[in-house]
Order: C-alpha cells, then sequence, then structure tokens
C-alpha cells in the first residue's frame, strides 16, 4: 500500500471539508487513480470542479504538483505514486 498526503486549496478545501486528506493507495496507483478516488469520496462537485467537461483534462488553470512538481512535467495523469508523497490539487487564483 501507498499513504500520499493531498492537499487542497482555494473553494476546494470548502467541498472536502477539509485541507489535508490522507489516503492509502494501491501499489502501481497513479495520478488519475488517486483522482478518481478523491472523486468518490467528494462527488461529483469536486469532479465538476477539477476536470474538464471531457472528463480528460484537467479544468482550466488548475494545477496538480507532485512533491512540488507540476504533474504535466512528469507523466501527468499516468505518474506513479510512491509512499509518502505530496500532492497539492490547485484551483486558479486571482489577486492584485
Amino acid at each position: 500500500m501507498i499513504l500520499v498526503t493531498v492537499k487542497l486549496m482555494g473553494h476546494l478545501i470548502k467541498i472536502a471539508g477539509t485541507n489535508s486528506l490522507y489516503l492509502e493507495m494501491e501499489d502501481g496507483s497513479v495520478i488519475r487513480d488517486l483522482l478518481e478516488q478523491i472523486f468518490s469520496i467528494y462527488g461529483a462537485e469536486m469532479r465538476n470542479q477539477v476536470m474538464d467537461h471531457s472528463g480528460e483534462s484537467l479544468a482550466a488553470y488548475y494545477k496538480i504538483l507532485v512533491n512540488g512538481r507540476n504533474f504535466k512535467l512528469l507523466n501527468a495523469f499516468s505518474t506513479p505514486l510512491e509512499n509518502g508523497q505530496v500532492i497539492h490539487i490547485m484551483p486558479p487564483v486571482a489577486g492584485g
């Protein structure tokens, strides 16, 4: 089993009711598996926020970091999970 920490930001905290998740995943799991686990726990509202309409890509301006690295620079949704990783799911942020 793999234990990962998922840090949620912005309005995702409101959906989940927390800013940190600690999830056990099967050996060989990848980022897509992790997202599906999160969506199965928190439902369609979470899925609709994080994924685009096709369900194949992240929604506009969302970022996923794996130990501080953009997952798109790794293997994107096929990035393997490893024990102890910290995954950040970051919605778009506006400010000035």
